[in-house]
């Protein structure tokens, strides 16, 4: 019996899932009762599946960018810069506009423009900072933490490291009118390959270990811990199970668009961070706790 109830909770429809499905009641029977029986994780016919998705990426601009590309900094743009201003027809991209996770996203945004200022102003201590934002897209976060707090020095600088053109074009934009593009470089190409001049200070890996798992996770950062410096810091990013526990259907929804999350607990977190050889520090969430930024320091053996 008690599994049952929870098997009832975790199939219960909020407010704006149900405001989402009364739409496709009056427009597409057939596309409600796929959303409701895949939520439910009851037997769906291929035919069905597949016309939900041509629909679902005919008629999200947020559908149809992840499944054209998962990892785009584009959706998270689009959020960060109040796209919900606009006046979009579709109930799939209203719904996401609506959505906690939706939210989180941008409280991520800013959780880490204020604990960034933070952690820099510790190392700023002992002499100059190089921060490494790597899979960073424009870097809105660096950009943004620099345009506030380190505009008119010359003693802390940032190298933005993306395999996206057009989103590093999009950050020196940015980053130009906010009057910092002389503090940040933008480098086009795989952070797994890039070997920095100089060690970082402080690296960031925000949005990267969401849709991974821990194996993989863990190969990341042995990876990225070469390019920091002795004492360094890293900060990297895991969207948390209370996305899951409190926003399951947006969860689904995401999902069925391929963008698919590994969430992850604190405790899950720290454990990829010792393995990969890092002493975990602290962490701090957005204000609705669906994101969650480890900090470590790396642990070399000489």
């Amino acid at each position: 019996m008690k599994n049952n109830k929870k098997f009832v909770k975790k199939i219960e429809f909020d407010k704006a899932a149900t405001r989402l499905l009364s739409v496709f009641e009056k427009e597409h029977k057939k596309i409600k009762n796929f959303l409701i029986n895949s939520y439910k994780g009851l037997p769906v016919s291929p035919e069905i599946t597949e016309k939900f998705y041509n629909y679902f990426i005919s008629h999200s601009v947020f559908s149809a960018a992840t499944v054209a590309n998962p990892s785009t900094s584009v959706i998270t743009e689009f959020l960060y810069d109040g796209i919900e201003k606009l006046n979009l027809p579709s109930p799939i991209d209203r719904y996401f506009l609506c959505s906690k996770a939706r939210r989180s996203i941008k409280a991520r945004l800013q959780a880490i423009e204020e604990e960034l200022p933070k952690i820099i102003e510790e190392y700023c201590k002992k002499g100059k900072v190089l921060i490494g934002n790597l899979g960073s897209g424009p870097g809105r976060d660096v950009i943004d933490v620099f345009s506030a707090h380190y505009k008119n020095t010359l003693d802390v600088k940032a190298i933005h490291v993306d395999k996206d053109r057009l989103a590093l074009e999009r950050g020196k934009r940015m980053a130009k009118v906010k009057g910092v593009d002389h503090l940040i470089e933008f480098v086009e190409g795989s952070f797994l390959k890039y070997k920095p001049t100089k060690k970082f200070d402080i690296t960031l890996l925000i949005g990267i270990l969401c849709p991974l798992e821990f194996k993989v996770c863990i190969a990341i950062l042995k990876k990225v811990k070469k390019s920091l410096k002795k004492g360094g810091c890293l900060i990297a990013g895991n969207v948390s199970k209370k996305m899951l526990e409190e926003d399951p259907f947006t969860c689904h929804l995401m999902s069925l668009g391929n963008w698919k999350m590994v969430f992850k607990d604190e405790n899950e977190l720290k454990e990829i961070f010792k393995k990969a050889g890092y002493e975990w520090k602290r962490c701090f969430t957005d204000s609705y706790g669906f994101n969650i930024m480890g900090v470590g320091t790396p642990r070399f053996y000489f």
